[in-house]
Parts: structure tokens; C-alpha cells; sequence
């Protein structure tokens, strides 16, 4: 005896994933990136304003990738450097932005986008 075959037919992940907003330039995204820029910026290194700055015109929010100007690669991993003004300023911003809390702020924000839709 043939089992009986059955076709379901209904949306896509694809679908579930461009109406989350979730996919490149899509709206949770856009917020995730430009939340991590805003969150790392109280520990970006700030001898000039231009390293903050650099996030903002070199990133293009929505594709995944926060960019800082190349020089600021020594900045990120430079653990020598004292801000005595700024204790919070120094190396791995966004690393340490993440773990001091940065992620759980980011994911409990994307929730309540999620939420809203």
C-alpha cells in the first residue's frame, strides 16, 4: 500500500526573515548596527573627536560591519594608552561595550522592535 503523499505549500523562511526586518539594510539590522556605534562610543579613544567620527561616515548601517578608519586598528588593541580624564576610554571598545552589558541592551531593544512590528 502507497502512503498517501502531502504538499504543504505556505511562506518561506526567506519571507519570515525580510518581514522581521532582519535581513541587509533591513530595519533590525540597521537599528543593531547603529545601536552598537552609539553604545561603543563612551569607550572610543578620544584624543580628537574624529576617531568617534569615523564610525559614522565610514559605516554603512544595515549590512553587519561597523567600520573605523584603518589607522584606529592600533588604537583598538593599544592596551598601553591611559585616558586619565576618560577612564572608561581605551582598548577593545566594542568588546568591552558588548561585555558590560552592550548585549543585553541590544538584544532586549531588538525584542521590543520585534514586538512592535
Amino acid at each position: 500500500m502507497a502512503k498517501p503523499k502531502v504538499k504543504i505549500t505556505g511562506p518561506k523562511v526567506q519571507d519570515f526573515i525580510k518581514n522581521l526586518g532582519l535581513l541587509p539594510r533591513g530595519r533590525i539590522q540597521t537599528f543593531i548596527d547603529s545601536e552598537m556605534v552609539r553604545l561603543a562610543d563612551k569607550n572610543v579613544p578620544s584624543d580628537t573627536t574624529h576617531t568617534r567620527k569615523s564610525a559614522f561616515i565610514n559605516t554603512i548601517f544595515g549590512l553587519g560591519k561597523i567600520i573605523y578608519d584603518i589607522y584606529y586598528k592600533y588604537m583598538y588593541v593599544d592596551t598601553s594608552r591611559r585616558y586619565q580624564d576618560a577612564p572608561t576610554r581605551g582598548a577593545f571598545w566594542v568588546h568591552r561595550m558588548l561585555n558590560e552589558g552592550g548585549r543585553e541592551k541590544i538584544m532586549l531593544a531588538v525584542k521590543r522592535l520585534l514586538a512592535r512590528r
